[in-house]
């Protein structure tokens, strides 16, 4: 174990040093570097590193540069990024065939990924907890969640209900992909708190985004607005203290009675049902954008 940990720290010594050189030589700016320390010291897993690595033994500064320039900006769209990288690294490939989506998303301060992900919702649930004790609310918040069938955005909904959960909140997460008017629904159905969606609505394939919905349904304006991204942009990291068992929240799976629900509700806003019952036999194509 000892020359295990004294491996893991010469290649570490290493990759500080190849990077510092980068900076100096011109190639890497230095927000990049700083941001490229800051994932790194965070780090669930070596998988950050070991993509890092590849990128700089490649000599990808453009890569790095896009990845690591800055942190994504959470703001009153939420965020929205790559989640795919322009290089796939052999980590982030990982089993994947070529022609699949790469086994672990875009590794970086400025992608779409389980680092952002977390840090947001880390921030949104900070602000709930502040807003509840600022209206006099003694139960948990409730936090409600939808994904649509984008690259990640399954891994990326269930991540955010187990940084939720972990934080105090109630979280409640559909099993397959919704729409955003479904997820604006369900949380006034359940008077939950807020609402995440994950998607990135019109975006290129490689991209995935996630959108805050607060109790009203609709997406955050303010006084909500500027406190959750002010919450969010002072989180730096992804890794966090789950609260003691007793005090965490409950991950709840959204059933078939919220899709039922829905469609009853949209029922009652058909102006003329019988157009619809004679019109029956047309053949539409909707696709949505948002």
């Amino acid at each position: 174990m000892p020359e295990e940990l004294a491996a893991m720290s010469g290649d570490a010594e290493q990759l500080n040093s190849k990077i510092e050189r980068a900076v100096t030589d011109g190639h890497l700016m230095e927000s990049a570097a700083k941001n490229i320390h800051t994932l790194l010291e965070g780090a669930p897993t070596d998988l950050y590193s070991r993509v890092v690595d590849e990128l700089v033994s490649a000599t990808k500064w453009q890569e790095l540069n896009d990845r690591f320039y800055r942190t994504l900006s959470f703001g009153t769209g939420g965020l929205r990024g790559r989640t795919i990288g322009k290089i796939v690294t052999a980590s982030e490939r990982g089993n994947a065939r070529a022609s699949e989506r790469p086994e672990f998303p875009c590794v970086g301060t400025n992608a779409m990924n389980f680092f952002n992900i977390s840090r947001a919702t880390q921030g949104l649930v900070a602000y709930l907890h502040d807003w509840n004790r600022s209206a006099k609310i003694s139960t948990k918040p409730k936090f409600v969640i939808a994904y649509d069938p984008r690259f990640f955005s399954k891994e990326f909904a269930e991540l955010a209900a187990k940084v939720a959960s972990e934080n105090g909140c109630n979280a409640f997460i559909f099993g397959s992909p919704r729409s955003v008017p479904e997820l604006s629904f369900a949380v006034r159905y359940l008077r939950a708190s807020a609402g995440v969606m994950i998607t990135a609505s019109h975006n290129p394939p490689y991209d995935n985004g996630y959108k805050v919905y607060f109790s009203d349904g609709a997406q955050v304006i303010e006084p909500h607005a500027n406190g959750i991204i002010a919450k969010v942009n002072a989180i730096a990291s992804e890794a966090y203290t789950p609260l003691p068992k007793d005090r965490q929240g409950k991950i709840e799976m959204i059933g078939t009675d919220i899709d039922e629900a829905y469609m009853r509700r949209l029922g009652t806003l058909v102006l003329d049902p019988t157009v619809i019952r004679e019109a029956k036999s047309l053949k539409i194509v909707y696709t949505p954008l948002h």
